[in-house]
């Protein structure tokens, strides 16, 4: 938890359109960065267990005790995408798994939501693993303590992707789940949850068999399965109904192919 990354920055792009910045507003909502900093990117503390430990996410902000004004557009990139934070320090819990592969335009227009969004100060939370986290940790059930070891840090980042109903865009869209639902997508107990949060479902096509396309979106966008059974948190179907037409149909036709 204490290593250090040498990580090269990317030029990100600027963005200041109004159209840009909506839609750096709904990556963040739709990608769950509220989840661990807040709906107001102000941070807050999401796991709070005396075995597993304290974590809070950052507070994003430009306002006291925020990092926003303290960083650069390429440092926050890296931070996102490597999870490896200034000075080359490791990020604690920050799911850069899950983003990894966004592209520059991408990153760049959740930068741009970030720094149009009101200052609130508000200082950082505990993060402090306990006993039972640094346990399962060491023995690799938790390697998203450490997300930065699972990255590869030499990669070229795309620049941009055209949203299609494609299985290379719903393999970019898909990476956004992999946090909960694992790398290959079989579910099973989420990374650092407390014990009584239900594992991730299978969402490869074997665990979505009772599902067709329909009712696979119409189950994000409402919360309840085709059986009219609501859909249990920890999945963030809020969030997830965010997700385009296009995004959610390509994540379909990802999810069916594996």
């Amino acid at each position: 938890m204490e290593n250090t990354y040498t990580v090269k920055p990317t030029p990100i792009p600027k963005f200041v359109s109004a159209s840009d910045l909506l839609e750096g507003k709904r990556l963040y909502q739709s990608r769950g960065c509220g989840d661990c900093h807040d709906v107001d990117g102000s941070g807050k503390t999401f796991i709070n267990d005396p075995a597993i430990g304290t974590i809070s996410g950052a507070n994003l902000t430009a306002g006291k005790g925020g990092i926003l004004l303290d960083r650069s557009d390429e440092e926050l990139a890296i931070a996102i995408r490597h999870g490896v934070g200034k000075n080359g320090r490791a990020l604690i819990f920050m799911p850069s798994t899950d983003f990894q592969g966004m592209t520059n335009e991408d990153v760049g227009k959740l930068i741009a939501y970030l720094r149009s969004s009101p200052a609130v100060n508000k200082e950082q939370g505990e993060i402090k693993p306990g006993p039972l986290g640094r346990f399962l940790f060491v023995i690799g059930e938790i390697p998203i303590w450490v997300s930065a070891e699972q990255i590869n840090h030499e990669v070229t980042h795309l620049e941009n992707l055209k949203p299609t109903v494609s299985l290379e865009y719903g393999k970019y869209v898909a990476a956004t789940c992999t946090g909960c639902h694992g790398m290959k997508l079989v579910g099973g107990p989420i990374q650092g949850a407390p014990p009584e949060w239900p594992p991730a479902q299978n969402i490869t096509k074997v665990g979505l068999s009772h599902y067709n396309e329909v009712s696979f979106i119409q189950s994000i966008r409402t919360g309840k399965r085709p059986d009219g059974s609501e859909i249990r948190f920890p999945m963030p179907w809020q969030s997830l109904a965010i997700l385009t037409d296009i995004e959610l149909k390509a994540l379909w036709l990802y999810l069916q192919s594996i």
